[in-house]
């Protein structure tokens, strides 16, 4: 049995060794003060969570600093009323951590680039925009907002900002943040389950300290990127459970996952033509999906064969249920990659981050600000 010398004698050389790994680790790559997943939210039995209401906190990495501010309503920005003013034409955003876009400030917000450019070049009415997007969403639980609060909102329009991992979320009853509430096929329709939401659980002390050194410690977020190398490096054809949906070689893995997404926004557009409310999705396009190096760094860190994926996968399947249901698609990914090509130096994404930074969100504003024609929209308000 070792003696309690000998012990402290081991436990100091170790902490030396660790303490000196750090530092080295630092030199050579600098932790980054990155933390994407610290969000405003609280429990809600029926979403899982949702955005605490009139809070005011401030997001802060090496690649931003924003404050966040929410309503009363736990809506991102100023105060909206429920009912409209006359001549007012309302658009309500529903979507996940893209929608919510708490990288960038209020103003700079794709949801706001809209609004100032229908209300600057389409004069014959007032544009309100209400961007309700929820950091971890998935379509399960957009649909539930819109029936629970959206449709409140009375929207004229109504638009759904559909992200790649939403199909994979939609057939799970939690995610990294928390359980969620679950839709299963009953029949011809859906059934909701896993409500009342279970509460989250209180994190251990052994998580909080594996999460505080995932944030601070180069060398525990090292040995983790170690592990992870190892996990995916076989096949080539592992990957993170969300990303499957980028694979050709087994669609049946996402069967399940794209008919549930299909009913759910069956289901979302007949809510909001029952709330007198058109509709439209709007496809998020992925960073590695507009700039070929990042989807060589993608397929590079999971050890990947390309032989067996897709980067354009999820928006032709997406196109296809949208033409079967007859619901209007908006896919900018063409813009985005041009507007990327044409200026090698623009990003319009962060560089850790996956999210748009301000000038992803500009583009994406513009894209949708021409795309919704003022006449049309006129037109559709009318009747």
């Amino acid at each position: 049995m070792p003696s309690k010398t000998n012990l402290a004698l081991f436990i100091g050389t170790t902490l030396i060794c660790l303490f000196l790994g750090e530092l080295i680790l630092r030199v050579v790559t600098p932790v980054s003060n990155f933390n994407p997943h610290k969000l405003f939210c609280e429990y809600d039995s029926l979403l899982g969570w949702r955005k605490i209401p009139n809070m005011e906190g401030r997001h802060k990495t090496e690649e931003y600093e924003v404050v966040e501010q929410i309503n009363s309503m736990g809506i991102r920005g100023p105060e909206y009323s429920l009912e409209k003013d006359s001549g007012e034409y309302r658009i309500l955003f529903l979507g996940d951590s893209f929608a919510e876009s708490y990288m960038v400030s209020f103003e700079k917000l794709f949801s706001e680039v809209l609004k100032d450019s229908l209300n600057k070049n389409c004069g014959d009415a007032f544009y309100q925009v209400i961007n309700t997007g929820t950091g971890g969403y998935s379509t399960d639980q957009e649909v539930l907002y819109f029936e629970k609060y959206g449709a409140a909102f009375n929207p004229d329009l109504t638009i759904l900002m559909f992200c790649i991992n939403d199909p994979w979320y939609n057939v799970v009853n939690r995610y990294w943040r928390g359980f969620k509430p679950m839709f299963v096929p009953e029949g011809d329709s859906l059934r909701l389950t896993n409500v009342p939401v279970p509460e989250p659980k209180t994190r251990s002390l052994f998580q909080k300290i594996k999460e505080w050194g995932l944030q601070h410690s180069r060398l525990v977020s090292g040995i983790k990127n170690l592990k992870d190398q190892v996990k995916y490096s076989g096949d080539g054809q592992t990957v993170p459970e969300e990303f499957r949906i980028y694979k050709t070689s087994n669609p049946a893995e996402m069967s399940e996952s794209w008919q549930i997404t299909a009913a759910l926004l069956d289901r979302l557009q007949r809510n909001a033509s029952a709330a007198g409310s058109s509709f439209l999705v709007f496809y998020i396009p992925e960073k590695i999906e507009v700039y070929p190096d990042s989807w060589k760094q993608f397929l590079t860190t999971y050890s990947l064969d390309e032989q067996y994926f897709d980067p354009a996968l999820p928006r032709r399947k997406l196109q296809s249920i949208c033409d079967s249901l007859k619901i209007h698609l908006l896919d900018p990914t063409p813009v985005f990659v041009n507007a990327a090509k044409a200026d090698s130096s623009a990003r319009f994404y962060f560089k850790h981050d996956w999210h748009w930074n301000a000038g992803g969100n500009q583009l994406a504003g513009k894209i949708l600000a021409d795309s919704v024609e003022c006449a049309k929209i006129l037109k559709e308000k009318k009747h």
